[in-house]
């Protein structure tokens, strides 16, 4: 997903935004869409395998190899 890009084209075309409330449309619909992740993050939660990248590869091989 690209970000800004809806609110810079409206801004840029025949819209009267003006630049504060492009950015101001843009951090709201960032918002928007990082509640829509934690929402989906606790629906779906436990059905997740979250790797860690500080554990090195050969441990998160482990994990996936392993599984739940």
């Amino acid at each position: 997903m690209v970000f800004g890009y809806k609110e810079v084209v409206e801004y840029l075309g025949d819209s009267d935004l003006t630049e504060e409330e492009m950015i101001e449309n843009l951090k709201m619909n960032t918002r928007r869409y990082a509640k829509r992740q934690l929402t989906w993050f606790r629906k779906y939660g436990e059905c997740i395998t979250w790797l860690d990248n500080t554990q090195g590869i050969e441990k998160n091989i482990e994990i996936i190899i392993e599984g739940d």
